[in-house]
């Protein structure tokens, strides 16, 4: 099997386990997959994290503040170096807050690093096209 397409099966498999332990709302099982040096950003305001204990309390706030939960990522593109891996695509997340079914159609770029034999989760971003930019413009419309 080519170079690539191991990478590419190696990436896509920590994201399905990503995929996985989010859905379950299974933060031990998200912080395995993720590497002690970890960042990320979410899609809200104040959704910056910059070490484990703050990803595991982002973590236990979106679970609770959400019934069921989902997440799934659309095609992504995966690229490569040794031990350093990128991805970045589509995600939806689907939740059941306050009653009523969100869906979040937005972007997630990751980071990993293999460890031993696992890939691990460097760094996170997610993001939600700004919805007051339209389609064909490079930026929002600006109020008068």
């Amino acid at each position: 099997m080519p170079e690539d397409a191991v990478y590419q099966r190696e990436i896509m498999a920590a994201l399905d386990k990503y995929k996985t332990a989010y859905s379950k709302k299974d933060a031990d099982m998200l912080l395995a997959v993720t590497d002690e040096g970890f960042f990320g950003f979410g899609s809200g305001p104040d959704e910056k994290v910059g070490n484990l204990e703050e990803l595991k309390r982002q973590l236990y706030r979106d679970f609770a503040q959400s019934d069921n939960l989902d997440i799934d990522f659309g095609p992504m593109a995966v690229g490569h170096d040794g031990s350093v891996a990128w991805c970045g695509g589509n995600c939806t997340i689907s939740a059941t807050v306050g009653g009523e079914r969100l869906r979040l159609v937005g972007r997630m770029t990751a980071v990993l690093r293999k460890v031993g034999s696992d890939w691990l989760f460097a760094h996170t971003h997610f993001s939600v096209p700004d919805r007051g930019q339209a389609k064909g413009q490079s930026f929002p419309a600006q109020s008068s």
